[in-house]
């Protein structure tokens, strides 16, 4: 057959074409131009060889998953009670391995919490004592500042110094 080049045909397939190969190919042919010697021959063919090998794999496929359902919907009727009571004993393992992990996770939150809690009392009472102790240094100042002044340490009134303290004259 001169239309297609049937050598390189059986090259790649490793086998003679059929009918249906040759009037699939030379309807790429036809719609492409291409000659029998083309140079895109070599790929055509062995993009259809490859288009070829996939579709019949996935029908294999296809029918070997079918095979595999069936004799797994089969497997229940043969195993009867025994497979009942070993789905039984598995979903009450499965729910009591689900209600430990709930009950890790609700303690672990719950001392989280409780962390948070205390992590915000001690703020509170850190901020609390801080104010309690300015006032009482800011107390303590005043305290002292009345003492001198009652026992007239300074000669005269204290007054404000250029960077902004309070001083006095002592007396001798």
């Amino acid at each position: 057959m001169t239309d297609l080049p049937e050598d390189l045909f059986t090259l790649i397939y490793r086998r003679a074409p059929t009918e249906q190969d040759r009037a699939r190919l030379l309807a790429v042919k036809a719609g492409l131009g291409l000659s029998p010697r083309d140079e895109m021959w070599p790929v055509l063919m062995v993009l259809d060889y490859y288009e070829r090998a996939i579709r019949s794999s996935r029908i294999e496929t296809l029918r070997d998953v079918e095979r595999v359902l069936d004799e797994l919907k089969a497997i229940p009727e043969r195993a009867g009670p025994i497979a009942s009571a070993e789905a039984q004993k598995a979903i009450a393992r499965i729910i009591k391995d689900a209600s430990e992990e709930i009950a890790r996770t609700a303690a672990q939150k719950t001392i989280t919490t409780a962390d948070r809690i205390s992590r915000r009392q001690l703020i509170v009472a850190a901020i609390v004592g801080a104010l309690i102790a300015v006032c009482l240094a800011g107390a303590a100042a005043w305290g002292m500042y009345l003492s001198l002044e009652a026992r007239g340490l300074c000669a005269e009134p204290p007054f404000l110094t250029g960077d902004g303290r309070v001083g006095c004259f002592i007396q001798r």
